[in-house]
């Protein structure tokens, strides 16, 4: 965030909705959640100007980050359900970050290395 006085700019990520019709390719749960990421300037803290609008799903079992094409996610935002489909999301190059294993069962979160869940006893897959 930059910050003078009565103006800045700042970045900021915004849940849209839940992306029910959708699995992960990843942990094949439909858990998606589209969330739309941009940055602006504020006056007085009012947003004035956008700009550098992205759109991506977010998997909250697997926290795989997906792509999604900004005419696609648009049209689900103004409420066209079924604009994203399984094949409009691409994975996300996540420059080496590790994402952190979540129990299916209890959502928290595991050591790569356990076979069962310490906190509820659940087998992972």
């Amino acid at each position: 965030m930059f910050f003078i006085g009565i103006f800045g700019i700042d970045r900021k990520q915004k849940k849209i909705k839940p992306l029910k019709q959708i699995q992960c390719k990843g942990c094949n749960c439909e858990g998606l959640e589209l969330y739309k990421e941009y940055s602006f300037f504020h006056l007085f803290f009012i947003p004035i100007i956008k700009w550098n609008t992205k759109y991506f799903a977010f998997c909250k079992k697997c926290g795989m980050i997906y792509d999604i094409k900004i005419e696609k996610a648009i049209k689900e935002e103004s409420g066209q359900e079924g604009a994203i489909t399984y094949w409009d999301i691409n994975q996300y190059n996540n420059n080496g970050y590790q994402v952190s294993v979540t129990c299916n069962n209890c959502g928290k979160s595991l050591d790569d290395n356990y076979v069962y869940c310490p906190f509820c006893g659940t087998k992972r897959r």
